[in-house]
């Protein structure tokens, strides 16, 4: 047990008092009559013993003792009652000094042997609370004195000065024990305020203590439970930095991938060091207030974007401590104290090797299968055509019919063909453009004209919302037109007959944008974020067995990207869906690579 634990609570009950102890702590009226009682007893036996000594009045003797008696019975019932206080118990000193006056008038007046006995009832009488006890005592010694002398026809007049000046002398000596017992009583609860309030601190204290306690083991919990999960990640280089950069912390799974150890990587090192500032400035909103305006210091840049309250995240390359090139994905985000204040930025680096290597297989299979493909598909369809067209063994209609089939399923297989070999090309960078000046009214306006019979075929109105008005831009027509032939075939897909598509072509804030609306199935919330991802269709579709394979929006954006354009959408079940993508008036007309496109 520990001193606090000793000290115990406010709550606790004071230990049992032994012996007579408590009795002389808070005495009863038994014990405190017990004196006046004793000596009126002995005094009575002395009359009736002693010789000279007589009773010169036995009805008023007997009478006084009578008194005593009854008020020291009285007592002793209080006392087993429990009563200690009230009127009832200062009854007991009231008679005790009638009683004495009837003793004295018994045993001699102003010379009785019981004249002295008045103090004992006095003092208890004058310790009560207030003045009125020594008013009382005053009137009651005076009846005690003066009546053996007003019935005493002998009684000179220094008896009588006798019985004047005895109550005047005993209701001083009230007054003053009256005083000395508030003070007391006052001590005694200034004391026992004091106590308290000591107490209640204490307990306090201790409270306090048993809180620091618990969150004293609480802290060492999580500072033993932080200190093995830090060392425990070691698939992913975990480093905190101060408001400057400098490395403050670093993590084994740091040591494992930059091959820095602690001791080296707190000498004072700098996180820019290992990446390519250029890189890293690729990723920084332009728009985010700059600390540093040099525009190659990257780390700078993001660590502004970090200060502006957003977390960064980004594909890049990171050089080890080795000299070696690793792709790596890169997470910053502020780095607080308990205190709310900034100490500086935590940055995550995660290890893409794998990852970029199985992306880049998985590109060299689909664009290998997509070559393997083509060649005997397009020998397929070469050789279907001549059947159809030679003139010295025509088809039968029947045959015809087969033909079409197979050249119709063919073609189709192609164009997925095409598709994937365009999604590898994108994903590997090796996305040539055949950039030239373009009226995108008339190409929009044509894209809807051609998708016309579609429609049609499926009584669905389909709406032209073009401006007359010609609007020129450098990009390549032919993936342009394959954007929006996308998006429209998508759009009368996904609307039920009866429904309408609208194709809208509007310029402003310098952007054209390029809308196709259309009140069909709808896509669910929770599956927007993943319909740019290649081979996924929302539940929608697969729900109403609408046929295709997931690629026509991967192509529409990883197109629109191409072209240093942006898109988005919006839709909801039931009510429809729309697509827009917007380009910039200023196009640049050099060929763009698309790392990691259609990959978000």
């Amino acid at each position: 047990m520990n001193r606090y634990e000793s000290l115990g609570t406010a709550a606790a009950p004071a230990p049992p008092q032994r012996g007579w102890q408590r009795y002389f702590d808070d005495p009863t009226p038994l014990i405190k009559q017990g004196p006046t009682a004793i000596a009126v007893g002995i005094a009575g036996l002395l009359v009736v013993v002693v010789p000279g000594i007589e009773a010169t009045n036995p009805p008023a003797a007997m009478v006084g003792i009578a008194l005593v008696a009854l008020v020291t019975v009285l007592a002793a019932v209080l006392a087993a009652r429990g009563v200690h206080d009230g009127w009832i118990v200062l009854l007991i000193p009231a008679v005790d000094i009638l009683a004495i006056g009837a003793l004295r008038l018994g045993t001699g007046g102003t010379a009785s042997l019981f004249s002295s006995f008045v103090l004992l009832p006095v003092i208890w009488l004058a310790a009560a609370p207030g003045l009125r006890p020594v008013f009382l005592i005053g009137i009651l010694t005076s009846i005690a004195f003066l009546m053996p002398i007003a019935l005493d026809p002998a009684s000179g007049d220094l008896a009588w000065l006798r019985g004047v000046i005895s109550p005047l002398v005993f209701a001083v000596v009230g007054a003053i024990v009256n005083e000395l017992s508030r003070l007391q009583r006052l001590r005694t609860a200034q004391a026992e305020a004091l106590v308290v309030e000591r107490t209640a601190a204490l307990s306090a204290n201790l409270s306090m203590v048993q809180q620091l306690q618990a969150s004293e083991k609480q802290y060492q919990f999580l500072l033993e439970s932080f200190s093995s999960l830090w060392s425990s990640i070691t698939s992913q280089a975990v480093i905190a930095t101060d408001r400057q950069g400098v490395v403050i912390a670093w993590n084994p799974g740091a040591e494992r991938l930059i091959g820095l150890s602690v001791d080296e990587a707190l000498e004072g090192v700098t996180v820019d060091r290992f990446f390519d500032p250029a890189a890293l400035a690729l990723f920084a909103d332009p728009s985010t207030p700059r600390a540093v305006d040099d525009e190659s210091n990257g780390m700078r840049a993001l660590l502004d974007e970090v200060d502006a309250g957003r977390t960064v995240e980004a594909d890049v390359d990171m050089t080890t401590a080795g000299g070696s090139i690793v792709p790596v994905r890169l997470t910053l985000s502020l780095y607080q104290g308990t205190d709310g204040a900034r100490r500086g930025y935590l940055l995550v680096v995660t290890d893409e090797t794998k990852a970029v290597e199985v992306a880049r297989l998985k590109d060299e299979f689909v664009g290998m299968i997509s070559h393997e493909l083509r060649t005997p598909l397009s020998a397929i369809i070469g050789f279907l055509d001549l059947l159809q067209n030679d003139p010295e063994q025509p088809l039968t209609d029947d045959q015809q019919d087969f033909v079409a089939v197979i050249e119709r399923n063919a073609k189709r297989l192609l164009n997925l063909v095409g598709d994937l070999l365009f999604t590898a090309q994108a994903e590997s960078g090796r996305f040539p453009l055949e950039k030239a000046d373009t009226d995108l009214s008339a190409l929009v306006r044509s894209a809807v004209e051609s998708a016309g019979p579609h429609a049609q075929k499926n009584d669905i109105e389909l709406i032209s919302d073009i401006p007359a008005d010609p609007i020129h831009l450098v990009v390549d027509a032919g993936r342009i037109g394959q954007a929006v032939d996308n998006l429209l075939s998508n759009a009368i897909k996904f609307t039920p007959r009866g429904g309408r598509v609208t194709a809208r072509l509007e310029m402003s804030d310098g952007e054209v944008r390029i809308c196709i609306e259309d009140t069909g199935l709808g896509i669910p919330e929770e599956e927007q974020g993943m319909l740019f991802t290649r081979f996924f269709r929302a539940s929608t579709a697969t729900r109403n067995a609408v046929p295709g394979v997931g690629l026509g929006l991967t192509i529409t954006r990883a197109i629109v990207v191409a072209h240093g354009g942006s898109m988005s959408m919006r839709s909801e079940v039931g009510e429809g869906t729309e697509f827009w993508f917007t380009l910039p008036v200023a196009l640049r007309t050099e060929a763009l690579r698309l790392p990691d496109l259609l990959n978000g």
